[in-house]
């Protein structure tokens, strides 16, 4: 198992209080699960997908800077040392 840090932005770093945690998991879907086991009373249920075991799919989630979702999402795999960053999308002009 890899050791991630994860890396918490905006809506997420104002409801947890942290900017950083780590975890240790084969692939971003594991940090993401143990994140939320960890702090599901503190995420706004927006945040969450219907059934809670994963993140909205609106949310971002990068890895190494590199959007997940045009990797294999949950599957993509994970080494020592990733960061791993989550972050509400953001807009405005």
């Amino acid at each position: 198992m890899a050791k991630v840090e994860l890396n918490l932005l905006n809506i997420f770093w104002l409801y947890i209080k942290q900017k950083t945690i780590e975890y240790q998991g084969k692939n971003v879907g594991d940090v993401i699960s143990q994140f939320i086991n960890d702090y599901k009373e503190n995420l706004d249920e927006k945040l969450l997908s219907k059934n809670k075991k994963k993140l909205n799919s609106q949310m971002l989630i990068l890895l190494n800077g590199k959007d997940v979702h045009y990797m294999k999402k949950y599957k993509t795999k994970v080494k020592d040392g990733d960061k791993i960053y989550l972050s509400a999308p953001l807009s405005g002009g």
